[in-house]
């Protein structure tokens, strides 16, 4: 009797304190906030996707998961706010918030948030904050730890530069990856005060219309490793620097940056700075990575091993560029070119994983040597036939013009160069996108009479290939 008495009274209290609240048309709470004023500790919320227009609330129990169910259920707030400060303040600990748009949260002091947090210990995964006077806003507390996981951040910030994508207080600890944060207005499009940083494979850029700050501000230092990320300021950016750190005061208990393996990709114009770098930081260290475009690789003081500097985007032989597919292949000189890392407090350096977009990840798996950058190059014996079934170059020798004759299995874009026995280049071509199927590129009189009776190699590559012939030139 007494064993029932108290098996029974587990079964009461699991009960109790598991409880799925569900949300929805036809469900028990039309809207969030009636379930808000009615959740208890331990409690799921599943609320059904669609537009909640107008409605926000507080949440204040402990471990709490609140998700969307089969899409985003989308919390358009139109300009509501709970307490004067965001769609949901979150006062709870130890919560859980999946697959939940969040949109349109303005408040009297332009930081209207989707989430403002005032608890310990968060986890957002799969949600989408856009068109508020903040993303997320937290308060400080040493003791919390936020991870935010595959979510889209976009186009928050009040436009005065003191509000932004997200912006993370004094906390114990930000895991902030696989996410996509892009074209915050005038704020930055990642800001984090936390004592520790761990800012991995992401894609963070301004794009071409973005007027962002900076993609990243770490303005009190901490223990920072960014590791595995695609950084993209766009000719836009409102300032100078990509990533900064400790531009505030270096006042968290340790100072020590991490920047390796990103691949970040420069489109302002003038005075800009990869990574900036205040002074009196215990430990500063820039390796693996791929700069590409104008500006200084860091300002400030740090150890760089085999990093990559190019001025001029098509020396990176990135995928396709223009939109945004900074994969790179076995002819780019960041191609087994990496060094080799260890450890610091327990947490490797070696990357672990890749960004794909939108808000996903792979496995990165290193074949020989670690490749710079974000991405690691796929093996060299790949199957030319696969991309390339055909090429020729007639005629060949040639007087006045020749015509290369080649077929795609595979949409790709393709590089020609023409080049003397010494490796000097003649004269080069980058086309767009080509489609599977038959192409021909035609080199005329214009070319060819700039080049002297004798010997070239001519090559056309992708991504995926590289071909090279002889061609003969004869007058």
């Amino acid at each position: 009797m007494r064993i029932s008495t108290v098996f029974l009274l587990f079964i009461f209290c699991f009960a109790a304190y598991s409880r799925i609240l569900q949300v929805g048309t036809n469900k028990q709470y039309d809207v969030p906030s009636k379930a808000a004023a009615v959740v208890q500790e331990g409690d799921t919320v599943e609320i059904d996707a669609g537009i909640y227009t107008g409605d926000v609330c507080a949440w204040n129990k402990n471990n709490l998961l609140i998700r969307g169910t089969s899409s985003y259920a989308h919390l358009a707030a139109g300009g509501n706010n709970a307490q004067g400060k965001a769609i949901w303040v979150v006062g709870g600990n130890n919560n859980v918030i999946e697959y939940i748009e969040f949109s349109d949260c303005t408040v009297p002091d332009r930081n209207g948030a989707g989430i403002r947090f005032e608890g310990t210990n968060l986890t957002i995964r799969h949600c989408y904050f856009h068109d508020n006077e903040d993303g997320i806003l937290t308060d400080s507390n040493y003791k919390s730890d936020i991870v935010i996981e595959s979510s889209e951040f976009s186009h928050n910030g009040y436009g005065d530069g003191y509000s932004h994508n997200l912006y993370i207080g004094h906390v114990r600890s930000l895991t902030f990856k696989f996410c996509y944060s892009h074209l915050a207005k005038i704020g930055h499009n990642l800001k984090s005060r936390a004592n520790t940083n761990y800012i991995l494979y992401n894609r963070i850029m301004d794009e071409e219309t973005g007027n962002s700050s900076m993609l990243i501000d770490l303005p009190n230092g901490g223990r920072s490793f960014i590791i595995g990320n695609l950084l993209m300021q766009g000719p836009n950016a409102e300032n100078r620097k990509l990533i900064s750190y400790g531009a505030e005061g270096l006042t968290n208990p340790v100072n020590e940056l991490f920047v390796v393996n990103n691949t970040m990709v420069n489109k302002r114009s003038a005075g800009a700075t990869f990574v900036g770098i205040q002074n009196g930081t215990t430990i500063a260290k820039i390796i693996n990575n791929i700069f590409t475009g104008p500006g200084e690789v860091y300002t400030g003081t740090a150890d760089t091993v085999t990093n990559i500097h190019f001025a001029d985007v098509a020396q990176a032989y990135f995928a396709d560029e223009e939109n945004y597919d900074y994969r790179i292949f076995f002819r780019s000189p960041a191609f087994d070119a990496g060094t080799a890392l260890g450890s610091v407090s327990g947490f490797r350096l070696v990357p672990e994983y890749e960004y794909i977009h939108p808000m996903s990840y792979t496995l990165r798996i290193i074949y020989d040597y670690i490749d710079i950058g974000a991405y690691e190059a796929p093996p060299l014996d790949v199957d030319d036939d696969l991309y390339l079934s055909s090429f020729t170059v007639y005629p060949n020798p040639c007087h006045d013009y020749t015509t290369i004759s080649f077929n795609l299995e595979k949409e790709q874009n393709i590089n020609l160069r023409i080049s003397d026995l010494l490796g000097n280049v003649c004269y080069s071509l980058n086309t767009e996108m080509l489609d599977i199927g038959k192409h021909q590129l035609n080199i005329n009189e214009e070319i060819i009479s700039k080049l002297p009776t004798g010997s070239y190699t001519i090559q056309i590559s992708s991504p995926y290939f590289s071909k090279t012939e002889l061609l003969k030139v004869v007058r």
